[in-house]
């Protein structure tokens, strides 16, 4: 199993799980009902959807089917949602070790090409569920939402806290909430339950700029303490990189991020919505995400969604691929690592009847690293007349192919 590979993907769901109904009003600004913006919700519905996550070179693969439902009990009682998901993941992940220019054979006895990075194989299942109730007070809308997961080495249990301030006659919209995590991380290899905190903050305004247009900016912070380390990650140490000593970072870590969106809706049903994302860390990582998303109804009751997303990423200061001697803190994890990623996307969603609609996409993302490294042979470091023609590596070069299908039927 791999930790620090499902982060990502985690924190992913929770976002989708706890935010679905709350996101809807921006949804709905992009393709120009504006005015829907400000109420609590008009219907209920349920909203299935599966999907299929694949990376290259054997790596992690996704079967994730999940189940949106969203309950309206009217002005007087307020809205119910809730998700559940189950998740089975298998594949490989790279270990952290320094790749070699020879074959080799993995420990589950499967043979890894030349110039490939370790991998340790896996196989787990995840259980999520998300519960989430609000209701209107006159200009403010509260809600509270509570989530659990459940996997083989992992339990995550969370609450969240937020609220949506209309202001302005209308016109803005102050959002803020809070969340806090109590997770357990329970190696596979040590069998200990080792606690990690995480409480988050964000705070934004939402304008409604004019009768097709929408501008929403937002900050978040989050702080986390407590296990951060990944206990199935090595770091090579020492030359040619044979020797590897344990996975160890800062017991704490402080992630800021500011999130700027616009939406405007053009005539004929159409839509652009455009979201940049800066983030940071005190692990010295910077992010910058651009996406962009348009839709296009076609034929009353069809629409096309293509999307793009770029991402680019600064390394931690305890990254390394190898090091020449021990450290407090070091990590040879790639998702740690300096890389860049462009994906592309598109959607179809088809009204079958006045309450059902189904939707098919699939995203291709091309991941490379920044941190290139040259494989070195088990005989020793390559040499000078070999260097000019080993090709460079990073454990980050992957692509990654997803499919999600869904149904959605309102009531």
């Amino acid at each position: 199993m791999a930790v620090t590979d499902r982060k990502a993907r985690r924190a992913e769901r929770r976002r989708r799980g706890r935010r679905l109904w709350r996101d809807l009003p921006w949804i709905a600004g992009g393709v120009g009902a504006l005015a829907a913006r400000n109420a609590l919700g008009q219907d209920s519905s349920v909203d299935t959807r599966v999907l299929f996550y694949q990376e290259s070179g054997g790596r992690t693969q996704v079967l994730d089917p999940m189940v949106f439902f969203k309950r309206d009990l009217g002005e007087k009682w307020g809205q119910l949602g809730l998700v559940v998901g189950y998740d089975a993941i298998s594949g490989a992940s790279p270990t952290g070790g320094y790749p070699t220019s020879d074959v080799t054979t993995s420990a589950s006895g499967r043979l890894v090409s030349a110039n490939t990075f370790p991998q340790a194989d896996y196989r787990d299942t995840r259980f999520s569920a998300a519960l989430s109730y609000g209701r209107k007070f006159g200009a403010h809308l509260p809600t509270v939402d509570v989530s659990y997961a459940k996997e083989n080495d992992y339990t995550a249990r969370s609450l969240g806290i937020s609220d949506e301030w209309t202001v302005a006659h209308g016109l803005g919209t102050i959002h803020l909430g809070a969340s806090f995590a109590r997770d357990i991380v329970s190696p596979v290899t040590n069998h200990l339950h080792l606690p990690k905190t995480q409480n988050g903050f964000s705070l934004g305004y939402t304008w409604v700029l004019g009768e097709r247009d929408l501008v929403d900016v937002s900050g978040s912070w989050m702080q986390l303490s407590g296990y951060l380390d990944d206990p199935y990650k090595v770091v090579p140490i020492g030359d040619p990189g044979t020797d590897t000593l344990p996975d160890h970072r800062p017991d704490s870590r402080s992630r800021r991020a500011i999130v700027i969106k616009y939406g405007h809706h053009y005539v004929g049903d159409r839509a652009l919505k455009v979201t940049y994302r800066y983030y940071n860390d005190d692990w010295s990582i910077q992010a910058h995400t651009l996406e962009v998303v348009y839709d296009q109804r076609l034929f009353t009751n069809w629409l096309v969604t293509p999307q793009i997303r770029l991402y680019t990423q600064t390394g931690a200061s305890f990254y390394g691929s190898r090091f020449s001697s021990p450290r407090t803190f070091l990590s040879s994890d790639y998702r740690l690592s300096p890389l860049d990623s462009a994906l592309g996307g598109l959607t179809v969603t088809r009204k079958l009847t006045d309450t059902l609609s189904a939707n098919l996409g699939g995203t291709y993302q091309y991941q490379r690293g920044r941190d290139r490294i040259i494989p070195i042979p088990r005989s020793g470091r390559v040499n000078d007349d070999e260097a000019p023609r080993a090709s460079s590596a990073s454990a980050a070069d992957m692509t990654v192919f997803t499919i999600t299908a869904g149904l959605t039927m309102r009531f």
